[in-house]
């Protein structure tokens, strides 16, 4: 054997290596681990406002404009909810962080901040840095304990089926929610694995709806986006259709969908995250009237059946205080 064939062997043996930790998925288990309980809706005499933010891959990086345009003309979300990509803005600005420095927190952001590749394994990426960045900056705290009601979509691997984190772990929530099936390794939950959660709620609006929102915004970044009507040649038309009409069925639930005119770019692709942010800013701003007015019109819903109640309430007092005031002769 050559110098040359051996130092190739070498390397092709240290990569297998490398490949044999790489195929065992992360696990996560116990109480820290995200997990769902029960949906208690919010309750308000004002209007709740939710947030639904969907996958698109690095088009969800226009999210972030689309809340900068909300937060400048002082729209603010009570419930948000996020799916794939859609899900790590979301968990930033469910953490309590404003917009304009989620913004730039979006552009300084290079990809190897939240991808780590991994040499053979079920996926690409493993997942480990995108769910340590999310950690960080929602300082450590489970989805229970931020600033805002929060919740995130994953689908089992198993029986493709949607699960919902409400509890536990911000950051491993996410990394489930974001793993592309053989783009990202899936981590193990509790003993099963999850992928994407945008194959089963692809801008999860019915969730934010359940979750006790009055007007549900929507943000659809999905390639289906610009070309739902672009079935061609080479492409899996049933798989397609079935997406898509997840997706419509999200979407119709929603009280406003935006739907910015993002670039399209690949999954991983951070070239154009400035254009895509602004991009959601435009969107949003546009948006904004809209919303405006939908609050003002619950608002003034909810005053007069509140006014209704009260209403009802002073009669049902006044009645039984006549009834208290007789003579006993009844």
């Amino acid at each position: 054997m050559t110098a040359v064939m051996r130092k190739l062997a070498t390397f092709f043996l240290a990569a297998a290596l490398v490949a044999g930790c790489a195929l065992v998925p992360s696990e996560f288990n116990g109480d820290g681990a995200p997990r769902q309980v029960e949906i208690v809706p919010l309750r308000s005499q004002r209007p709740l406002v939710a947030l639904a933010l969907g996958g698109g891959g690095a088009r969800g990086f226009a999210h972030v404009g689309v809340i900068k345009a909300l937060e400048d003309a002082g729209i603010e979300a009570d419930i948000v909810t996020g799916a794939s990509s859609g899900a790590v803005v979301a968990a930033l600005y469910a953490g309590g962080r404003p917009a304009g420095e989620i913004w730039n927190i979006a552009l300084t952001l290079e990809r190897d901040d939240i991808v780590d590749f991994v040499v053979i394994g079920e996926g690409w990426v493993k997942g480990e840095a995108l769910q340590n960045f999310v950690n960080r900056l929602v300082n450590d705290k489970s989805i229970e304990q931020l600033p805002r009601r929060f919740a995130i979509v994953a689908t089992e691997a198993k029986n493709h089926r949607m699960t919902v984190f409400n509890r536990g772990n911000t950051g491993v929530a996410v990394r489930a929610s974001a793993s592309v099936p053989r783009l990202f390794v899936p981590p193990v939950i509790n003993g099963e694995k999850y992928v994407d959660g945008g194959l089963t709620s692809p801008v999860p609006v019915k969730l934010a709806r359940a979750m006790g929102a009055d007007i549900v915004i929507a943000v659809d970044v999905s390639w289906f986006a610009q070309a739902r009507n672009a079935a061609g040649p080479g492409m899996a038309e049933h798989r397609r259709r079935y997406r898509y009409a997840l997706l419509a069925e999200e979407l119709e639930a929603a009280d406003v969908v935006i739907t910015p005119q993002t670039v399209r770019t690949r999954m991983l692709d951070f070239d154009h995250k400035e254009q895509n942010i602004i991009a959601g800013e435009e969107a949003g701003r546009d948006a904004a009237p809209r919303i405006r007015k939908l609050i003002e019109q619950v608002a003034a819903r909810k005053r007069a059946l509140n006014h209704h109640r009260s209403s009802m309430n002073e009669d049902k007092s006044a009645g039984h205080s006549v009834v208290g005031t007789g003579d006993g002769n009844w």
